[in-house]
C-alpha cells in the first residue's frame, strides 16, 4: 500500500519519469510478478490506476515503461477488474476512453499497440472515437483510425450520433478523410448514410454554417466521393445536399454536387426540385448554374407550381427573378399556361405587380410566347419614357428625346397623354410611353455612366459624387443636393440612376433617428441590426430582423451600414443595453463570450465560459470586443458609468497602457501616475490612437493642474515627445529646455503637425471628396499651407483659385514640397495641363527656376524659350544623382544580365540626348559586371553608402554571396577593407586567410546599439554585484527595460511588483518572446516559478500571450482550460 501510495505520488512530481520507473524496477525486482500487479491495479482516491494517470498526463514514455511489464492491463474491463474503477468524472471505464478524453495521441498509440480496444463503448454509448471528437482532439481520433477505430464510425451514442456526425458537426476535414482512406469499403457502407436528429452527415455538410463554407464544401465532396446517397433529406425541412446548397446560394458547393453526378432535377419529399428553392429564395447566381445544367422549368411540385409560377410569385420581393423569367421563356417547350393547384398561370402572377416593374425585354418574351398582360393604365405622376421602338412619334418629339424621362402631366383619354419632359410639355399616345421606376424625394442618385455631360452642367459635381434627391419640379426637374453644396443640382431624370447602396446579406442598422418610414415600422425598433433579406424591383429593401417572424420592408435610404459580426468575434452586452432583448441568464455587462453561430436573420448564438448551454443573443443588444494586446493604448469608455473594481485614481480622461491580459477578461492597465497597473474588465476599455515618437504635443487648454506637473513650463509650451515609458509617460523635448519633461498622455493634446509652408493634398482613403471646397478644385490637386489654426483647422493656398480656403488638418496628408533647382517632367497619364502644353510635349524635361507662395512654379524646359508657368499638379519631380552616389535597383526594375532589384551599386554618370539636355537614364556600376547598367532614374533610389572601417556581416535572407563564402557563414563579422569603384566590398576578418570579396547587396551593417524602453534584459555575466544590488533578481532573470533615464534602467520582472533600478552598462539585450513562439520548459529547471502543473520536461508548446513584465502564457499540447504561466527564464525555444 505505501508503495503503491508513493507510486501515484511520483506519477505527479517532477521528474516524473523516472522515479515511477525506479519504483516500477524495484517492484519487478523480486521473484513473484504480484508487486507489479498490485502497485498497476492500485487506485487512487478517483478510482484511477497508473496507467489513468500516465495518460492523463501524456507521458508517453511512462506509458511505454508502465506496458513493459506483462502485468499491466490496456483494457480494465476486458481483464475483470472491478466496474467501480472507472472514473468519477464520466471518463469510461476504459483507459483508452480516459486518454481520448484528454487527447494524448503519443499515450494512445502505444495503448493501441499494446492491444487496447479502439472500438471500446463506455457505459454511456459513447466509443473512444466519440470521446476524441467530441473534445476536437483531431491528432488522437487519426491515431485511433489509423489502429483499427475505423469500424466505430458507425457507432450510434445516446444522442443518436456518430462519430462521423461529430465529425461533419466541426468540420474536422481531416478526420473524415483519414477514414475515408483507412476504411474498408464496407465499414465506409455502414457509417456513411446513418441519420442525426438533422439528416444524415452529408445532409449537415451541405448545411455548414456561415463561415465554415469551404470545409463544408471540402466533406460534401469527400462524402460523395465515398458513396453518400445524394437522395437524403435532412429532417427538419426535407432537403437534400443540392437543394440546401442552392438555397444558400453557395455556387461553388453546387457545382461540386453537380460534377458528383447528382441530378439537378431531383426532387425532395414535396416534390421540389432545386431550381424553385434557389428562385423562391432570390438565390441568383444558382438559378444560372442551375438552368445551365439542365433543370427542368416545367416540373411541378406538391402545390402545382413550376419554375414560372415561383419566379413571377417571388418577383414581388426579388428583382432577379424577373430577368430569370426571361431566360426561362426562351425554352420553346416553357408550360407558360400551366396552373398550378390554385388554378393561376404566369400571367395571373405577373398581372398583381405594378406595370413599371415589366420591362420591355420581360414584355417581348411573354408575347413570343403567346402571354398577352392587360394594358397599361396611365395615371398622373406615373414616370414614362419613350419605348425604344418607337422610330417618331406621332406628334413628334416637340424638343424631347428617345432617352428622354418624364412623368403624366394629363391623362386626357385611354389613349392621349400629356408628359413633362425638362423640355417642356409634350402630347404623346399611350401605346407610344413605356412606365418606368420613379425616382422619389430622399432617394440616393448618381448620374449614369453613359452620360458624357449633363444637360445641365456639372456645377463642380465629380462623376462619382452621389447626391440626394430633394424634389421634382412641375417641368419635370430633379433638384439634387450634395453635401457641402448650398443649393441644390438640378438634373434631368433620363440622366441619373439610383444608387445601389446595398446587397443581399449585407448587415444593417435602422437609423436611430428613424421616426417614421416609408413602408411603416410595424413593431421594428429604430437603431436594430439585420441582415438583407431581399432586394424588390423598385430598389427597396426587405431586411431579416431576430425578433421579427417574417422580412422587414425598408427603403434603403433608411437604414445604413454596419460592421458584420462574424463566428469567433467576442461580444459583450452593449452598456447601453439595460435589459437585453432575449433575457438574461446570469450574465452581466461585463461577460464576455466567443460567437460559435449566426442564425440568417443575424441571430447571435454565443458561447460564455462556465455557462453550461449557448446564450441567444438579438446583434443590436450587442458590441465587439476590441481584440486587446498588451501594449495597446486605451481609456474608459464614455458610456461605462464605473469599471468593474471601481475608478480608485483614474478618470475617464485618463490613458493607459495595457500590461497584461487574464483569461477571465480581466485586463492590467499600467497608468503613468500609479505604481501597480489598474485592474478592469475589457469591456470597460477602447483603444485610442497611440502617441508615437516625433509627435508635437502640449497640454490640453481644459487641464488646470497635469498628472505630473508643470515642471516650469506652461500652457504655452508645445514640444515633440522624444521618449515614450512603458507606463504611457510622454518624455517631451522643449526648445531651451535641457531635460526631457515628463507629461500624462491624458493630459497631452496632439497638435496637427503642419507648419506654414506645407504642401498638402487630400487624403486618398477619404474617397472622392472630403469637403465641399475639395471638390470644386479636384482631389489630386495640390495647396500650400498658409495658416495654421488652434482648433485644427489649416487655410490653404493654391495657384489656380483666388482667395483662400479651410479644411480640417486630418482631411488632409503633406506631400514633398517643390524646390528651385528640381529636375521635373510631366506627370505620367496628364491629358493636359492646366493651363494648356504652350510648346511644351508630355516628354518634355526641365529644371524649377521659381515656386510662388500659392504653389505656382516657374519651369525652364529644354528647347524651350521663356520659363514656363504651371500647376505642380502637372508635375512630377525626377531624381538627378551625383556622380559616386550609392543607389539600389527598385522592385519594379527588371532583370539585366546578373543584376535584379535590390542590387547595390554606385553611380558612374547621366545620359545626355544629343547635345546638353539630359535623357532622364543614369549609368550605375554594379559589382561583378564589366558594362555598366542603363537605365531610367526612376527606376533607382537612394541607399547609405557604406564606408571603410564599418563591420558589416552577410544578410540572413542570402543563402549564397555572389564571390562565395571563402570559409565563412552567416555568423562572420568582418571589417570593411577597401571598397572598389562598382561598389565590391574587400572584407577583413580575423579567421580569413585571404580578403573575402562580397557584393553591397548582401551585407548588412553590425552596429552595437542601445537599448531601449521595451527591450528584453539580463544581467551580464561580468557584473558581479548590480550598483543597486540584487534584490530578488539574478544572472538568470530576465527582465523589460520599462523606464530609462541618465544612464539608468527602470526594468520589470514578471516576480518583483516594483520596477528593479539598475544601470544600463549592467544590462544586456537578449531575444524577446513574442506570441507564437515555440517553446519548451529548459533543461535543468527543479522546480519553475509557479509550479509544474500538469507539464513535464518533455511538455512542448505555444506561446499565447506576453504581458508587459515579460509573463509567458503558454498553451502546452493537449493542455485544456487556461494556459499555463511561466518566468521566461524557466522557458527556452523549441528548435526541434
Amino acid at each position: 500500500m505505501v508503495y503503491s501510495s508513493l507510486f501515484h505520488w511520483c506519477l505527479f512530481a517532477r521528474p516524473a519519469f523516472f522515479w515511477s520507473r525506479d519504483l516500477l524496477a524495484k517492484a519487478a525486482s523480486g521473484n513473484s510478478g504480484d508487486s507489479v500487479y498490485r502497485l498497476l491495479e492500485a487506485q487512487n482516491a478517483d478510482g484511477q490506476t497508473a496507467l489513468h494517470l500516465a495518460c492523463r498526463r501524456g507521458s508517453a514514455d511512462l506509458v511505454r515503461a508502465i506496458l513493459e511489464y506483462r502485468e499491466a492491463n490496456v483494457d480494465i474491463l476486458d481483464k475483470g477488474a472491478n466496474v467501480r474503477s472507472r472514473l468519477r468524472e464520466g471518463f469510461g471505464p476504459s483507459v483508452a476512453h480516459v486518454c481520448a478524453y484528454h487527447g494524448q495521441p503519443d499515450c494512445m498509440r502505444e495503448l493501441l499497440l499494446a492491444g487496447a480496444d479502439p472500438n471500446a463503448v463506455d457505459d454511456e454509448g459513447e466509443s473512444v472515437l466519440h470521446r476524441a471528437l467530441a473534445k476536437r482532439y483531431t491528432d488522437c481520433a487519426i491515431v485511433i483510425l489509423e489502429h483499427g477505430g475505423s469500424g466505430s464510425m458507425a457507432f450510434v451514442n445516446s444522442k443518436n450520433l456518430t462519430p462521423l456526425h461529430l465529425s461533419v458537426a466541426t468540420w474536422n476535414v481531416t478526420v473524415v478523410r483519414k477514414w475515408v482512406e483507412v476504411a474498408s469499403p464496407e465499414e465506409i457502407a455502414e457509417a456513411v448514410d446513418i441519420p442525426s436528429p438533422v439528416g444524415t452527415a452529408l445532409c449537415m455538410a451541405a448545411s455548414s454554417k456561415k463561415d465554415h463554407e469551404i470545409e463544408g464544401r471540402q466533406l460534401v465532396q469527400i462524402l460523395l466521393a465515398a458513396g453518400a446517397d445524394p437522395t437524403t433529406q435532412d429532417a427538419p425541412h426535407g432537403r437534400t445536399a443540392l437543394h440546401t446548397a442552392a438555397m444558400a446560394n453557395d455556387v461553388e458547393l453546387v457545382k461540386i454536387i453537380l460534377d458528383a453526378g447528382v441530378d439537378v432535377n431531383i426532387r425532395n419529399m414535396h416534390n421540389t426540385i432545386p431550381l424553385h428553392v434557389a428562385l423562391a429564395r432570390g438565390a441568383k447566381s444558382c438559378v444560372g448554374i442551375l438552368l445551365n445544367a439542365g433543370a427542368n422549368c416545367n416540373i411541378q411540385d406538391d402545390e402545382g407550381d413550376n419554375a414560372f409560377h415561383i419566379a413571377a410569385d417571388a418577383a414581388k420581393m426579388i428583382r432577379e427573378n424577373l430577368e430569370w423569367l426571361i431566360i426561362m421563356l426562351r425554352n420553346p417547350d416553357a408550360a407558360v399556361e400551366a396552373r398550378n393547384h390554385s388554378g393561376k398561370t404566369l400571367r395571373d402572377y405577373l398581372e398583381t405587380l405594378p406595370r413599371e416593374w415589366i420591362s420591355e425585354d420581360l414584355m417581348e418574351a411573354l408575347l413570343l410566347r403567346g402571354v398577352y398582360l392587360s394594358p397599361t393604365i396611365f395615371e398622373v405622376g406615373d414616370w414614362v419614357k419613350f419605348k425604344r421602338s418607337l422610330t417618331t412619334p406621332a406628334n413628334g418629339w416637340q424638343g424631347a428625346k428617345h432617352k428622354s424621362v418624364g412623368f403624366v402631366q394629363t391623362v386626357v383619354d385611354k389613349e392621349n397623354l400629356v408628359v413633362s419632359f425638362c423640355t417642356g410639355e409634350s402630347h404623346v399616345l399611350a401605346n407610344e410611353v413605356w412606365k418606368v421606376i420613379p425616382l422619389d424625394r430622399g432617394q440616393h442618385v448618381k448620374l449614369k455612366t453613359d452620360v458624357k455631360e449633363p444637360r445641365f452642367g456639372w456645377r463642380g459635381q465629380l462623376r462619382d459624387s452621389i447626391g440626394t434627391v430633394l424634389c421634382v419640379d412641375d417641368d419635370g426637374i430633379l433638384r439634387v443636393g450634395f453635401p457641402g453644396a448650398s443649393r441644390g443640382w438640378k438634373a434631368d431624370p433620363a440622366e441619373m440612376e439610383r444608387v445601389e447602396e446595398f446587397k443581399v446579406g449585407d448587415w444593417v442598422r435602422i437609423r436611430p433617428s428613424l421616426t417614421t418610414a416609408k413602408h411603416g415600422l410595424g413593431s421594428v425598433t429604430p437603431g436594430s441590426i439585420g441582415i438583407v433579406y431581399c432586394i424588390r424591383p423598385d430598389g427597396s429593401l426587405y431586411l431579416e430582423l431576430s425578433y421579427l417572424p417574417q422580412p422587414w420592408h425598408c427603403e434603403p435610404e433608411e437604414v445604413e451600414a454596419v460592421s458584420p459580426f462574424r463566428i469567433g468575434d467576442r461580444v459583450c452586452v452593449k452598456r447601453s443595453v439595460a435589459e437585453p432583448r432575449y433575457a438574461w441568464g446570469g450574465e452581466t455587462h461585463h461577460s464576455v463570450g466567443r460567437i460559435s453561430e449566426i442564425e440568417n436573420d443575424g441571430l447571435l448564438v454565443i458561447e460564455i465560459p462556465n455557462r453550461p448551454i449557448p446564450w441567444q443573443a438579438d446583434p443590436s443588444d450587442m458590441e465587439k470586443v476590441e481584440d486587446f494586446k498588451v501594449g495597446d493604448w486605451v481609456r474608459v469608455k464614455a458610456s461605462v458609468s464605473a469599471p468593474i473594481y471601481g475608478w480608485e485614481d483614474v478618470s475617464r480622461n485618463s490613458i493607459g497602457v495595457i500590461h497584461s491580459l487574464e483569461d477571465d477578461g480581466n485586463i492590467g492597465v499600467a497608468f503613468c501616475f500609479r505604481s501597480k497597473p489598474f485592474s478592469c474588465s475589457v469591456t470597460d476599455v477602447e483603444k485610442v490612437p497611440p502617441f508615437e515618437l516625433g509627435q508635437e504635443v502640449r497640454v490640453m487648454p481644459s487641464v488646470a493642474q497635469p498628472r505630473l506637473g508643470w515642471s516650469n513650463e506652461n500652457p504655452a509650451t508645445v514640444g515633440k515627445i522624444a521618449r515614450i515609458d512603458m507606463d504611457g509617460t510622454l518624455n517631451v523635448r522643449v526648445a531651451g529646455r535641457r531635460g526631457l519633461w515628463k507629461m500624462s498622455p491624458g493630459d497631452a493634446e496632439r497638435l496637427s503637425g503642419f507648419e506654414v509652408g506645407d504642401w498638402v493634398r487630400s487624403k486618398p482613403s477619404l474617397g472622392t471628396r472630403p469637403s465641399y471646397d475639395w471638390n470644386t478644385i479636384g482631389k489630386e490637386s495640390l495647396a500650400v499651407v498658409h495658416s495654421v489654426q488652434e482648433n485644427g483647422y489649416l487655410d490653404l493656398a493654391c495657384c489656380f483659385r483666388k482667395g483662400r480656403w479651410s479644411t480640417h488638418y486630418t482631411d488632409v496628408e503633406k506631400v514633398p514640397s517643390f524646390k528651385v533647382g528640381q529636375n521635373v517632367r510631366f506627370r505620367t497619364g496628364l491629358v493636359e495641363p492646366r493651363w494648356g502644353w504652350r510648346g511644351a510635349q508630355p516628354d518634355s524635361r526641365g529644371i524649377l527656376t521659381s515656386v510662388h507662395a500659392d504653389g505656382e512654379v516657374m519651369v525652364a524646359f529644354f528647347g524651350l524659350s521663356g520659363l514656363w508657368r504651371g500647376d505642380p499638379a502637372d508635375l512630377e519631380t525626377e531624381q538627378l544623382f551625383e556622380v559616386g552616389e550609392w543607389v539600389r535597383l527598385k522592385e519594379d526594375g527588371s532583370i539585366w544580365k546578373s543584376i535584379a532589384p535590390g542590387c547595390v551599386g554606385i553611380v558612374q554618370g547621366l545620359g545626355y540626348d544629343g547635345g546638353d539636355k539630359w535623357d532622364g537614364t543614369t549609368y550605375v556600376g554594379f559589382c561583378g559586371e564589366q558594362e555598366k547598367w542603363v537605365g531610367p532614374s526612376s527606376h533607382l533610389e537612394r541607399v547609405q553608402r557604406l564606408v571603410v572601417g564599418q563591420k558589416v556581416r552577410v544578410k540572413l535572407s542570402v543563402k549564397q554571396p555572389r564571390f562565395g563564402w571563402s570559409g565563412h557563414n552567416h555568423g562572420s563579422i568582418g571589417t570593411i577593407a577597401a571598397i572598389d569603384a562598382d561598389g565590391k566590398l574587400r572584407i577583413y576578418t580575423p579567421a580569413g586567410l585571404k580578403t573575402w570579396m562580397l557584393d553591397p547587396s548582401e551585407v548588412e551593417q553590425v552596429e552595437e546599439e542601445e537599448l531601449q524602453i521595451g527591450d528584453w534584459v539580463k544581467v551580464k555575466k561580468s557584473v558581479s554585484t548590480p550598483s543597486h544590488q540584487w534584490g530578488e533578481v539574478n544572472h538568470s532573470s530576465i527582465g523589460v527595460v520599462h523606464r530609462m533615464d541618465d544612464g539608468e534602467l527602470w526594468v520589470a520582472f514578471c516576480f518583483v511588483e516594483r520596477l528593479w533600478l539598475c544601470k544600463a552598462w549592467e544590462m544586456e539585450r537578449i531575444r524577446a518572446f513574442k506570441i507564437g513562439d515555440k517553446v519548451r520548459i529548459r533543461d535543468g529547471l527543479v522546480s519553475p516559478r509557479w509550479g509544474w502543473g500538469m507539464e513535464t520536461h518533455a511538455s512542448k508548446g505555444q506561446v499565447v500571450g506576453v504581458d508587459a513584465n515579460g509573463k509567458l502564457r503558454i498553451k502546452f499540447q493537449w493542455r485544456e482550460g487556461r494556459p499555463w504561466i511561466g518566468d521566461p527564464a524557466d522557458i527556452a525555444l523549441d528548435e526541434s
